[in-house]
């Protein structure tokens, strides 16, 4: 017990035999606790004759049970899975999935990052355009509910963080095609300012590396994961005098604006060029032929990030910013063969 005698959160806790946030979620009627854990609390709350702090509990219960999800591209369907499976798990505590578009426009982030914080949503699940925004990382480090950033580093705020290891699956791609025997592979992705753009331009220079075959940098074309960006970079690419044999698109809205350049182009996939993209979509089963991809489980994605908050708002805190790192692995279809002769 404290000095002055009152019984603490921690009392019950160390006489209930409990974690402090077990304790807090009883006292909260939080909904996920079992009748055994809320027995074993309020025996020792009545043991020790505990009289929550009705300020600060009024405070924690000023929770209106709702989550924030901001994402980029609410059109793209890599969100939709994410969501649906992060949803599920808020369901199952009794929180509601808040879901903002934020169009990729930083400005917009910070506007929906406030609005969130506003309006007292209890925690922030995100995805931002650009990690390096000066505004975007401002309005971040303001924030003082639990915030998890899917697939981003920004940098200087501590925050957890769920991500992929891109450059593994660019790697395992890319030397895929090497073995194949192709020696001029193109990719598109993101740029800096996202850390899968960083990440996957690593992994395609390491397989070159690794395998003794230099990088020609203008196979890289690094700005946007956008369906236009894939339509511009791909018609160059594939325009080129020289061009590429293999093409790696990084993101399945580039995947589309690659696949719209190769209808138009009538190029034949995989006889006259091998085609690789990123994330399992139905547009990646059904195309013709059906196309080899970095898969990884983006509903595992979607679950370890609802995971944390919940870890977060319960009270059971580590005492660092955690971030976990989620596999890749390629999942070879039809898409890639030889070069052509």
């Amino acid at each position: 017990m404290t000095d002055h005698g009152k019984p603490t959160i921690k009392d019950v806790a160390r006489t209930a035999g409990m974690s402090i946030g077990t304790v807090s979620r009883v006292l909260n009627q939080h909904p996920s606790v079992t009748e055994s854990s809320r027995g074993r609390v309020m025996e020792a709350v009545r043991a020790l004759s505990y009289e929550p702090n009705l300020a600060a509990q009024s405070m924690r219960t000023r929770s209106k049970k709702a989550i924030g999800f901001m994402v980029n591209d609410i059109a793209n369907p890599l969100f939709a899975t994410i969501s649906r499976h992060a949803e599920t798990v808020f369901h199952e505590h009794g929180y509601a999935l808040l879901l903002a578009n934020s169009t990729g426009k930083a400005s917009t982030e910070v506007d929906l990052v406030e609005q969130f914080f506003r309006h007292r949503t209890d925690a922030m699940l995100i995805s931002l355009a650009d990690e390096t925004n000066s505004g975007l990382l401002k309005a971040l480090k303001q924030v003082s509910i639990p915030l998890v950033v899917m697939d981003r580093e920004p940098k200087g705020i501590a925050v957890d963080k769920v991500m992929t290891d891109h450059a593994q699956g660019m790697r395992q791609a890319t030397e895929y095609l090497i073995r194949l025997g192709h020696r001029r592979i193109g990719l598109i992705t993101a740029d800096h300012r996202i850390s899968p753009g960083r990440a996957r331009v690593e992994g395609y220079v390491a397989a070159h590396k690794a395998a003794g075959v230099s990088v020609d940098p203008q196979l890289i074309r690094t700005r946007s994961l956008s369906a236009e960006f894939g339509l511009q970079e791909a018609t160059s690419l594939l325009t080129a005098k020289d061009r590429p044999s293999a093409l790696i698109a990084g993101g399945n809205q580039t995947l589309v604006g690659a696949l719209r350049s190769i209808r138009h182009l009538g190029i034949s996939v995989p006889d006259a060029l091998s085609l690789v993209s990123c994330d399992n979509t139905e547009l990646t089963e059904l195309a013709g032929p059906p196309i080899t991809v970095v898969w990884r489980d983006l509903g595992l994605v979607g679950r370890t990030a609802a995971d944390l908050l919940l870890q977060r708002l319960s009270g059971e805190e580590s005492p660092e910013p955690r971030r976990i790192l989620l596999p890749t692995e390629l999942l070879v279809r039809q898409s890639c063969g030889p070069p052509a002769a």
